[in-house]
């Protein structure tokens, strides 16, 4: 008796860790006690537990979290928000400002590997509102080599602007996309953009500069 080997079945899909979802982030508070609130800040989201299933690496610029469990971006959303909406409540409602970087489909080593089949078409994240409003420059980059069917980069920039203005958080800016409104909806907007178009390009980052508390507001 022989067993049929079915040579149709869908290869599984990468795991976080295998097609490298991350980010890297450093936040300012304008505040002459910045250490005090960036090191409790970092305490109160590991004591909420928002670090489970995330690896975090600090150094002297910035720092790493990659997601090694899925739902990656889930984890990821949920992290920095904490991190930002508790640096701003440390601060006093103070200016806090931090610079973002996402990327996956690329471990961000020396060299990485995108051969990679079955792309993740993650669920949106859904992030509880912190009450703080927040501004942020955001920018998407789809790093698409030529000959693919989705070769065309301005249409997923499009297409995720398209749904930043139906969610209410789209605002006209030169350079940069501007989203406004509270700290996780900000963040939803550019995590969800930025993990749809990784459903069809292997290699996508996005970047953001996240403003809480200006005095400009």
């Amino acid at each position: 008796m022989s067993t049929k080997i079915d040579e149709t079945t869908t290869p599984a899909a990468p795991t976080p860790a295998e097609l490298g979802i991350g980010m890297r982030f450093s936040i300012h508070p304008h505040t002459d006690g910045f250490v005090e609130v960036i090191l409790g800040a970092l305490a109160d989201v590991e004591a909420a537990g928002l670090t489970d299933g995330l690896v975090i690496d600090t150094d002297e610029v910035s720092t790493y979290v990659g997601a090694t469990a899925a739902p990656a971006e889930q984890r990821l959303a949920a992290y920095l928000a904490a991190v930002i909406a508790a640096s701003s409540r440390r601060s006093g409602g103070g200016h806090v400002v931090a610079h973002v970087l996402l990327s996956r489909g690329c471990p961000g080593e020396v060299s990485c590997n995108l051969a990679v089949t079955g792309l993740p078409s993650p669920d949106p994240v859904a992030v509880e509102p912190t009450g703080i409003r927040a501004a942020a420059h955001w920018s998407l980059y789809p790093l698409i080599d030529g000959g693919s069917d989705d070769g065309d980069h301005m249409a997923h920039i499009e297409a995720a602007i398209a749904v930043a203005r139906e969610r209410g958080t789209l605002s006209p800016a030169h350079y940069a996309t501007k989203l406004t409104g509270d700290v996780a909806e900000v963040l939803a907007t550019a995590v969800d953009a930025w993990a749809q178009v990784g459903a069809h390009v292997p290699h996508v980052v996005t970047h953001l500069t996240v403003s809480v508390g200006s005095p400009i507001a």
